[in-house]
Formats: structure tokens, C-alpha cells, sequence
């Protein structure tokens, strides 16, 4: 095991690594070990700069505990059914592991104002419902015509035996703070990620395939028809697949689209392309399929950093700051101004399940120094005095 701090202290650790170390270190016994390595390498590396990895370990043990300035309640992610928290910073220069163990510290839902960002369906004749996420419901159109029922954080539509006519569709946008789900006509279950725009047949009645557009980032478990694949369409990649599980990522406001598959097996091909199978690209699970400038490249990925959004978890594995700043801004509905950019190239990992934004940031600054400030709905970072 001391190979791996090793490995974890110089950053040469792999994503798999670093998951064992996790585990390892979950064991109170390994902490004393752990910390006497970082001790050494902190007192080699930085002797003009000591540390104190006890005080540093403690502070973020507490810092759930300790009464902090919170920003207002819609700031807030809802708490999830456990609470318990292991958060591993990693920069660029040296790694300093930090264990954070919460007891369940209730943090409430955000309160729906008439300035909140909202749930909505647009559906087919032009209606636009907001959808409460404390309601159950049957929702109409300007007809009055049942449309889709509503339980709660989810819409579920009924295949209501339509083999034929055009195909109706609904579009159903969730904001940045929030996440919803959706279950299809066909049994296909859909979560949608913050900052998300899913538009969707109310019926699948095209004969050949099964159709959506997708504009932010979802994850899929898609009923099983051999005759009808399901085809996920977004800007720069189609997903094609029979059967299965699998994420896809493609905000239109940043440079990335991919797919990581969980299950079963999928081919991604070009918009402006048709979907050969001997020409395709088919991933297997725990591989990620991306686009960039027209390239695809596919790699072995861990799957549970891009799946974790669906259990309200931020998950980081040795991310850069700049792409972290933009999960959180979806996560917590909140703007952040970065006026520190050597910060973005910082890399972290660490994972956060019901932390308030201040809580994230004042572990981050355990390892890096940088300060931050509150301005309405706005954080602004700055480099420290």
C-alpha cells in the first residue's frame, strides 16, 4: 500500500488506484500511516512552508459541525437518505488527504419563490406547465386532454396503444439546481441532470426507431426493443442502442459531448452521418466514447464519476478547477466569477453528497489558497492578500 501513497504524493496514481487508497483509507488504523508520508514529503518538498496534516485533517472532520455563513436556502442541494462524506484533495504541486465523515446535518430543499428557477413541460399545442416537484398530478393540454401524470420528481407517460399518425412531441427543460426524471412511452427511464433539455415523442409511433434530442445530460435505462432502437441525438453525436444503460453528456454551452456506457452495449456515429455498424464506433461498459473537433476517441473511464450526479453527488477525480467551477454552477444554481485563473488548472478529487457550495469551497481552500466572496447571486474568487 505505501506504493500507492507514493504514487498518490508524485500524481501518478490512476483513477483505479486512487479508489483502492479511498477504500484503504476508510480503515482509522491506515490513518497514521498515511499522514506520516505526507508529513515526510510535505517537510522534503516544502520545508519553508511546514504543515501541520493533524490540524489540516481535524479542521475538515469539523467543518461540518462548525457554524458557518450560508448562503441563502435556494443555494442549498437537497440532502440525500446518507450522509456520509470522504473528501480527497489532490493539486497539482502535492496531494493532502482530508476524511470527512457528516452525521446526516439536515439541509432542506430550496423554497419555490416566483424568482426560483423552474420546472417546465412545453407540450405539444404550445402549453408551458411548470411543474411543482411536491405535486401529484395529471397534467392536460389546452384541450384539456390528459397528457402525462406527475408523481412527485417524475413523469410518467403511458404507451396508450398509438401505432400510427405523426409523431407529438413534448420538451421538458430542468434548470440549473434541480434534476428530474421522466419514464417514457415505452418504459425507458430518463434522469436529467441540471441545465438539462430533453425533447421526446408523448407516443413512438415511428415504425423504425425510437427518437430524442438531448441539449445538457441524462442518464438512460433504455426499454429493450430489438425492432425499434432508441437513438439519443445531440449537437455533435447520435447514440444508438437496442437495450441498455448509459450516460450521455453534451451541453451546447461547453465543449464536450460523450457517452459512457454502464451496461450493455452502444455505437455513436456523426449527426450528419447515417448509422452503419461495421463503420460506427461501439463502446462496451466503463468506456467513454467523446467528440472533439470532429474526432472521436474512446477510453476506459470510472463510471461512477459520471453517474454519481444522479444520486445528487459531486464527484471529482482528479478534475481541473476550471471544469469543477462548472458542475457547481449547474449543481447550486449560482454563478462564479474566477479572478484567480492560475486556480483552474488546480486538480482536485473528492466527493461532496450534501455540502453547501461555502462547505466545497472551504474544503478546497484547505489545500489551495485563494479566497472567495458572496455578491447577491454571484461568488466571486480572488488570490489570497
Amino acid at each position: 500500500m505505501k506504493s500507492l501513497i507514493i504514487r498518490y504524493l508524485t500524481d501518478t496514481i490512476s483513477d483505479q488506484e486512487l479508489i483502492e487508497l479511498h477504500l484503504w483509507l476508510q480503515d482509522p488504523k491506515n490513518k497514521a500511516v498515511f499522514k506520516a508520508m505526507v508529513q515526510a514529503n510535505e517537510e522534503l518538498d516544502f520545508i519553508h512552508r511546514p504543515i501541520d496534516v493533524e490540524m489540516a485533517y481535524e479542521k475538515v472532520l469539523n467543518n461540518t459541525t462548525k457554524t458557518q455563513r450560508s448562503l441563502p436556502k435556494r443555494y442549498r442541494y437537497p440532502i440525500l437518505k446518507y450522509a456520509a462524506v470522504v473528501a480527497i484533495l489532490l493539486s497539482t504541486s502535492v496531494g493532502l488527504y482530508h476524511l470527512a465523515k457528516k452525521d446526516g446535518i439536515g439541509i432542506t430543499a430550496p423554497p419555490v419563490t416566483e424568482t426560483s428557477p423552474q420546472i417546465t413541460l412545453e407540450l405539444e399545442d404550445g402549453s408551458l406547465l411548470i411543474l411543482d416537484e411536491k405535486q401529484q398530478t395529471t397534467l392536460t393540454n389546452k384541450q384539456g386532454d390528459q397528457v402525462v401524470s406527475q408523481e412527485y420528481d417524475k413523469l410518467k407517460y403511458k404507451n396508450d396503444g398509438a401505432a400510427e399518425g405523426k409523431l407529438v412531441y413534448n420538451q421538458l427543460t430542468v434548470p440549473y439546481g434541480k434534476r428530474f426524471t421522466i419514464e417514457l412511452a415505452d418504459g425507458t427511464v430518463v434522469f436529467l441532470n441540471a441545465g438539462t433539455k430533453l425533447r421526446y415523442p408523448k407516443v413512438f409511433t415511428d415504425p423504425k426507431s425510437r427518437e430524442v434530442y438531448l441539449d445538457g445530460e441524462a442518464f438512460f435505462e433504455v426499454a429493450e426493443n430489438a425492432a425499434h432502437p432508441f437513438i439519443v441525438h445531440t449537437e455533435k453525436m447520435n447514440v444508438r442502442v437496442l437495450g441498455t444503460q448509459f450516460n450521455v453528456s453534451s451541453y451546447q454551452n461547453e465543449n464536450n459531448t460523450s457517452t459512457v456506457l454502464v451496461k450493455g452495449s452502444v455505437g455513436v456515429y456523426r449527426p450528419s452521418e447515417a448509422f452503419v455498424t461495421e463503420k460506427s464506433i461501439v463502446i462496451s461498459p466503463r468506456q467513454q466514447a467523446s467528440i472533439q473537433e470532429e474526432e472521436f476517441t474512446v477510453r476506459e473511464v470510472n463510471v461512477q464519476k459520471h453517474i454519481a450526479w444522479t444520486k445528487g453527488q459531486l464527484y471529482f477525480v482528479n478534475d481541473r478547477f476550471g471544469n469543477i467551477v462548472k458542475e457547481m454552477e449547474r449543481h447550486y444554481d449560482i454563478k462564479i466569477e474566477n479572478n484567480y485563473p492560475e486556480l483552474n488548472d488546480t486538480r482536485y478529487t473528492g466527493t461532496f453528497e450534501s455540502e453547501t457550495i461555502e462547505q466545497v469551497l472551504n474544503v478546497f481552500k484547505r489545500n489551495t489558497q485563494f479566497e472567495y466572496r458572496i455578491e447577491k447571486d454571484k461568488i466571486i474568487i480572488t488570490t489570497s492578500p
